[in-house]
C-alpha cells in the first residue's frame, strides 16, 4: 500500500468519524481532517507518482494507446 493509499484511508475514516458525532466543532474539525488527508495523497501522488489509471486521452473520440 502506498503512502498516498494510507492517507485516503485515514481521510475515509475521518469522514466516517464526522457522520458519528453530534458535536458541530468536532465534526467539522473531522470533515477538516478528511481535507488534509485527501490533500496529502494527491501530494504524495503528484511527487512519488499516483496509484490511479489516468483516464485516456481521446483524439477525435478514439482512445490513445497509453503513452501516446
Amino acid at each position: 500500500m502506498s503512502d498516498a493509499d494510507l492517507f485516503r484511508q485515514y481521510a475515509e475514516e475521518a469522514l466516517r468519524g464526522s457522520s458519528n458525532v453530534k458535536d458541530e466543532s468536532e465534526k467539522q474539525a473531522l470533515i477538516d481532517l478528511a481535507f488534509t488527508w485527501t490533500q496529502a495523497a494527491m501530494a504524495s501522488d503528484r511527487i512519488f507518482g499516483s496509484s490511479f489509471i489516468s483516464s485516456p486521452s481521446y483524439a477525435g473520440g478514439t482512445a490513445l494507446p497509453k503513452g501516446s
